[in-house]
């Protein structure tokens, strides 16, 4: 449901269904823009390293590279975050 009704305040309501196109990602209009929400948390790690739980696109386009350039990242920095731990943990 990418048009979605708008609520009184101005604010659309209501979800977009792109969860074929943006797996890992809850998807919803609001003031005209198209937001995603990751459903799975982050590392502290993951985060100070450019992964954010929150993105914003004007088209689903937009939106789903979005979300797969931040899934790419995620999964990359994951594997940073273990190779990190393996090393400091063979140096004690």
């Amino acid at each position: 449901m990418v048009n979605a009704p708008r609520a009184a305040s101005g604010m659309t309501v209501g979800v977009a269904d792109l969860s074929e196109l943006c797996p890992g990602w809850c998807t919803e209009r609001i003031d005209g823009r198209l937001v995603a929400r990751r459903l799975g948390t982050l590392s502290d790690y993951q985060l100070g390293r450019g992964c954010v739980d929150e993105v914003a696109a004007g088209s689903i386009t937009e939106l789903v590279v979005v979300c797969e350039a931040q899934n790419t990242l995620a999964k990359r920095m994951e594997v940073a975050e273990t190779v990190r731990r393996g090393f400091a943990g063979s140096a004690a």
